[in-house]
């Protein structure tokens, strides 16, 4: 049975999603782009084209918004 994907973050620029995407890998949380070629084509027109999807499996989408949403303290 395939379990439907679930659009977490749009990005417009490709190093935003890049550093996202490994941080979801490194914890384990696999993860898809949506358009990401789209960008590196026109990535002048990303708001047309609507950025980067950055997808995971929708069981997943809880654990993964809060890896993106913690951000380490910094002393």
């Amino acid at each position: 049975m395939h379990e439907a994907l679930v659009t977490i973050a749009t990005f417009h620029s490709q190093p935003e999603f890049l550093l996202a995407r490994a941080r979801l890998e490194s914890a384990d949380i696999e993860c898809f782009a949506q358009d990401e070629n789209m960008l590196r084509i026109g990535g002048w027109h990303s708001h047309i084209l609507g950025g980067i999807k950055l997808q995971v499996r929708e069981s997943d989408a809880h654990d993964a918004l809060a890896v993106l949403s913690h951000t380490a303290s910094i002393d």
